[in-house]
C-alpha cells in the first residue's frame, strides 16, 4: 500500500500544468505504488481542474486584457494566445471535438488538460462539449503514457 505522501506527490503532478499525467504515472510507478491506484489518482487530479478552467478562462482574460499594453503579463498572455491559435487553430476548426480530444491524447509538452482548456475557450467551444472532449483526451493520454511506461520496462 502506498503512503498517503506518495499518493499526495501522484497527485500533485497529475494537477499541474505541463507535468500533467507525463510525470505523474512514472513517479507512483517508480516509487512502488500499484498501477491502478496511479492511475485513478492521476485521473482525478488531471482532470479536477478542468471545469474550473474552462469557466473561469473569460474571467481571467477580461482581468488580463484590463491591463496596460506595456504590462508583462498582458505581453505573456497574448503571446502565449497567439502561439496557441497558431499551432492549434487548424485542428480545431477542421475537426473540432475530435480535433481537441486529439489535442489532449498526444502526450507531449505543451498538450494536455491545461492548455486544451484554453484552447476550447479560444475557439469558442460549448462548454460541455469542451468538457467531454478533453477529459476522453485525458484518459487517451493517460492510456497512452501507462503503455509507453509499460513497454519500455520501468515495471517491477
Amino acid at each position: 500500500m502506498a503512503d498517503i505522501y506518495q499518493l499526495f506527490n501522484v497527485f500533485i503532478l497529475s494537477i499541474s500544468p505541463i507535468v500533467e499525467c507525463r510525470g505523474s504515472i512514472p513517479y507512483g510507478i517508480v516509487t512502488g505504488i500499484d498501477l491502478p491506484t496511479v492511475l485513478l489518482v492521476t485521473l482525478i487530479g488531471n482532470c479536477m481542474p478542468v471545469p474550473f478552467l474552462l469557466l473561469f478562462l473569460k474571467f481571467a482574460e477580461g482581468w488580463v486584457m484590463r491591463r496596460a499594453d506595456s504590462n508583462l503579463l498582458k505581453r505573456l498572455f497574448v503571446r502565449y494566445v497567439e502561439s496557441l491559435r497558431r499551432r492549434t487553430g487548424e485542428q480545431v476548426k477542421k475537426y473540432g471535438f475530435l480535433g481537441l480530444v486529439l489535442f489532449v491524447a498526444v502526450p507531449v509538452p505543451g498538450t494536455g488538460a491545461w492548455t486544451s482548456s484554453v484552447v476550447a475557450y479560444l475557439f469558442g467551444m460549448e462548454w460541455k462539449r469542451s468538457l467531454v472532449a478533453i477529459l476522453v483526451g485525458v484518459v487517451c493520454a493517460v492510456t497512452i503514457v501507462t503503455a509507453f511506461i509499460l513497454a519500455i520496462g520501468i515495471v517491477l
